[in-house]
């Protein structure tokens, strides 16, 4: 087996850091040329910019919210619906995203009602939605270190008094613990089971088959909300919030 000396060690090690450096300079740059060109009214060039850090295999919600609004001014609704949607589920709390996505929506043609959902349902929905799946997970890890530690103060400690606030709190932390390990998993269950898109283009039929010559069910403009039910041979099978189905080309719609 080949040994490696540390100096070569050492050389590859530098030549890593300069080229960590160097793509973190080119994302900054970008991203500074991208905002510069927006504050000029060259939405447009924006657009450019930004993109050219998604081809770098980055992603931010900064990134995505300045892309939501380079497109919005560029009167295209699809596109900005969607990376304010990809804003918005990387940081679900930012106020500023939910108000132009709820902006831009306005000007989105088609009004899908959606189906009803019990009460409980709905408010366990929107307590799910004030936390990233980051945020839920490190939460959980904390209020489960938490209720360990109470446990083993509650097995340990000799005071009586000690032992039983121990105790107590044992019940309460974990209880919270599982309040947050419950909305993870249901959050984390929901984001791999469930994908959605927005249509992209001003105009697709959606039809019952997937295919050219299938029967049309109905039309749908851009900027609407979808989700995907299965893919075959470039075409989706869609679900609206209202229940109705049906296929549309792949290239239609963006993955949020």
């Amino acid at each position: 087996m080949r040994k490696f000396s540390g100096t070569t060690i050492f050389i590859l090690m530098l030549i890593l850091g300069l080229a960590s450096l160097l793509y973190a300079d080119q994302k900054s740059y970008l991203f500074q040329k991208g905002n510069e060109a927006y504050q000029k009214g060259n939405y447009e060039e924006a657009v450019s910019s930004y993109k050219q850090i998604l081809k770098m295999g980055y992603e931010s919600p900064e990134l995505y919210y300045n892309l939501g609004n380079s497109y919005y001014k560029l009167h295209k609704i699809g596109p900005a619906v969607l990376y304010y949607n990809r804003a918005l589920k990387m940081n679900p709390r930012d106020e500023d995203i939910r108000h132009n996505l709820d902006l831009v929506n306005l000007r989105v043609v088609d009004r899908i009602p959606s189906i009803p959902e019990l009460f409980y349902i709905r408010y366990f929905k929107s307590f799910q939605d004030l936390f990233s799946t980051q945020t839920l997970f490190w939460i959980s890890i904390i209020f489960y270190a938490l209720t360990i530690l109470f446990i083993v103060l509650a097995l340990l400690v000799r005071n009586r008094s000690f032992r039983l606030l121990s105790h107590r709190m044992a019940w309460g932390v974990g209880i919270v613990f599982l309040i947050f390990a419950f909305t993870l998993g249901t959050k984390v269950w929901a984001q791999t089971h469930t994908v959605e898109a927005i249509v992209l283009t001003p105009k697709v039929d959606v039809k019952s088959a997937p295919a050219k010559d299938g029967t049309l069910v109905f039309s749908l403009h851009e900027g609407v909300k979808v989700r995907i039910e299965q893919k075959t041979n470039g075409w989706f099978e869609i679900k609206l919030a209202d229940g109705k189905e049906g296929w549309l080309p792949a290239r239609a719609v963006g993955i949020i």
